[in-house]
């Protein structure tokens, strides 16, 4: 556990697996750890169908060649996996490797998906190098395809869906081969692509991974911080814009763990500086490399670094003014969208302070904490001093408002219970309307992007309403002692609501009085209209006879 940085419970699942011991499920069903093995079990079968695809002498070709004129080496494609998707709809579907899985698991796992119209299914990647994505201890959880020269397919990057085994948002890409590099230098790099991992691994610098087509969360920070007491993102100068600065500058005010900013040379990516610096020898490439990292700047003096020069003009002097006061704005927002450790919070000031050569007393001024109950209150807004607002207390909420708040507010906090309660509920059960826009901006991001993190899902809601009700529920959640028992109650009230509308709903539609016999309505009405009713009135029996009887698995959900 101290060598690897992993977990009690993974260590003894890797070195179980590595005996060949079945170990009993550390609070998860029987049907959820054969879920998961399954997943396991057809991932791994697809990355050897791929990587078998890419050594045929035929198929794998234009592929091999490709790979080549991107300088990589065989060392490298057998030590990351690397495979190939052929240009078909269902070559992976239909290969023998995949004859021991059902069509539908195959679609939980992300390797295939359900045609419109539910008639069959196709696979998901298809004329793409593939590049397994593999969890800390080496297994395969997804894949990333990069698309193949020629191809019309306008997304040149594609990963696997959110499943069971892979959220994006927390998970990167080759950490199980850097790891131990990173527990030695005590450094990681975290790049953009998976060929300039590839690429750096290749020429020796090993601890570099990348996220998976989403901006660092706070996520990747703790899974790295585990073994990295520095973490530097490397972008070309293109790449370095005010989003991903911004983004480092608030995980670097809210995480125990040094964030800084190197960049390339503008319009150069990490795999092309190496293969430039290559020519001079692999180790002359590596040293400019960790030379670069070396020379990285923290996330503070980055974003101030970058101000000033885009605000440069011919007055100095107003220039400058205009970047302080654009800087404490950024730290304002950064500040109030994260929690912010108070000794930290300090630290930084006084590095501020330094660097926009603005007296402490003016920044503690402009930055005083406010007071507040329980953790800081999360900010929205920042007012013309730099000064996080506070939203005004809510009105008194009905019953079902609160329980419906009390499952978004979780969502939002930890959004792994997705999964879960989904199952149970769709955005259209939230009957208060603000509610109901975040729940189906939240269903609709984690489905198309994965889960979010909460800082991050605060920049897709536009309206400052909607972000204030946001912050305020996560807050609330935050705060309570008992959230298994207060989400138990919630859907068990919105459930029983539900069924409620849906009784009331056909209690009047049976009462309405059917048309008479002669009339024009009555003769219009088709047996399949007649038979509706008799279905109508059969599911109302049904309905009074679960009345009388309540469902016992709802009751035990409300007192576990």
């Amino acid at each position: 556990m101290l060598r690897d940085r992993v977990e009690f419970k993974e260590a003894l699942r890797t070195l179980a697996e590595s005996a060949g011991i079945e170990l009993p499920a550390f609070k998860q069903t029987k049907e959820s750890v054969s879920e998961r093995q399954i997943l396991l079990e057809a991932q791994s079968a697809a990355a050897m169908f791929f990587e078998k695809l890419l050594s045929h002498p035929e198929q794998g070709e234009s592929a091999r060649e490709y790979l080549a004129e991107r300088g990589f080496n065989a060392e490298s494609i057998q030590r990351f996996r690397i495979g190939f998707a052929a240009d078909a709809w269902d070559a992976l579907l239909k290969s023998a490797a995949m004859k021991k899985f059902t069509p539908p698991q195959l679609a939980l796992a992300g390797l295939v998906k359900p045609r419109e119209g539910g008639d069959g299914y196709y696979d998901t990647f298809r004329n793409r190098l593939m590049f397994p994505i593999r969890d800390e201890s080496g297994r395969v959880i997804a894949f990333g395809g990069r698309v193949m020269p020629g191809s019309d397919d306008p997304a040149k990057y594609l990963n696997s869906p959110e499943t069971p085994l892979f959220s994006k948002s927390r998970c990167v890409f080759g950490l199980d081969l850097a790891r131990a590099k990173i527990v030695e230098t005590r450094t990681v790099a975290v790049v953009e692509g998976y060929t300039d991992v590839v690429m750096a691994h290749q020429f020796g610098v090993a601890n570099v991974v990348s996220v998976l087509g989403t901006a660092l969360t706070e996520h990747h920070v703790a899974m790295l911080r585990r073994f990295a007491d520095r973490i530097v993102l490397l972008f070309d100068a293109d790449s370095a814009g005010d989003n991903a600065a911004n983004r480092a500058l608030e995980l670097f005010l809210s995480q125990p763990v040094e964030i800084a900013i190197a960049s390339l040379p503008q319009g150069v990516d990490p795999d092309e500086f190496l293969l430039a610096h290559g020519a001079q020898g692999e180790a002359f490439a590596a040293d400019k490399f960790n030379e670069c990292l070396a020379q990285a700047t923290d996330a503070l003096t980055f974003k101030w670094k970058q101000l000033v020069r885009d605000l440069k003009t011919e007055d100095e002097i107003t220039s400058r003014q205009q970047a302080v006061q654009k800087y404490l704005e950024t730290l304002a927002a950064a500040r109030g969208s994260a929690t912010v450790d108070p000794i930290r919070w300090g630290a930084a000031l006084a590095r501020v302070s330094r660097l926009t050569e603005t007296p402490m007393e003016e920044l503690n001024r402009r930055f005083r904490i406010r007071p507040g109950k329980g953790r800081p209150a999360i900010t929205v807004q920042v007012d013309d001093a730099g000064e996080p607002k506070i939203n005004a207390p809510a009105k008194r909420l009905t019953a079902r408002q609160q329980a419906e708040g009390f499952i978004l507010g979780l969502l939002l906090a930890e959004p792994g219970r997705w999964h879960r309660i989904q199952q149970e509920l769709t955005p259209s059960d939230f009957t208060d309307d603000t509610l109901r826009r975040i729940a189906e901006l939240f269903w609709r991001h984690l489905q198309d992007e994965g889960e979010p993190v909460f800082n991050e899902f605060l920049s897709v809601l536009s309206d400052v309403d909607l972000k204030g009700v946001a912050v305020r529920w996560v807050d609330e959640v935050s705060g309570s002692m008992e959230q298994e028992k207060y989400l138990a109650d919630s859907l068990l009230h919105i459930i029983r609501e539900r069924e409620c509308d849906e009784k009331r709903k056909l209690v009047v539609e049976l009462r309405r009085p059917p048309p008479l016999k002669d009339s024009p309505s009555a003769a219009e009405q088709s047996p399949q209209t007649q038979g509706d009713r008799s279905a109508d009135i059969e599911t109302l029996r049904k309905l009074q006879e679960k009345a009388r009887h309540p469902d016992l698995k709802r009751v035990t959900l409300k007192g576990s």
